[in-house]
């Protein structure tokens, strides 16, 4: 079973969220029938789940960037303030929670949230988006 969406949809989602950011984004993708999507922060790359439970996975963005094993949630709450007012790019936000032991994180776009969580996907925290 395939998903209602292309890899070719989520990237013009993310593209077109304009001044919404984030936010605009879950809505887009929720259009779309993203159930949810979970990022694996040490290599970029991402899942995303329909409503039935079907995956599309995208390739992998960066080098491997290894995963700390003692969770810092301090840390990493720190790198997505950081992060949140432009100071950090992609890569470095990504290298800076896998510094503080985030693994991936889970977004849920009917939820509209954002779960950071540690290896084996124990959640550290949640955003609200």
């Amino acid at each position: 079973m395939t998903t209602p969406f292309t890899i070719a949809d989520i990237e013009r989602a993310h593209a077109a969220a304009g001044p919404e950011g984030v936010c605009g984004t879950m809505r887009l993708l929720r259009g779309l029938g993203v159930a949810r999507y979970i990022s694996h922060i040490s290599d970029g790359h991402s899942e995303f789940f329909d409503g039935s439970g079907n995956v599309l996975r995208t390739e992998p963005l960066h080098p491997p960037y290894p995963v700390a094993d003692t969770p810092d949630p301090d840390a990493a709450k720190l790198a997505l303030g950081r992060h949140a007012r432009g100071e950090t790019d992609y890569f470095t936000f990504a290298r800076q929670l896998t510094e503080a032991g985030v693994a991936t994180w889970l977004m849920d776009p009917d939820a509209m949230t954002c779960t950071f969580c540690c290896r084996g996907g124990t959640p550290l925290f949640a955003e609200p988006l």
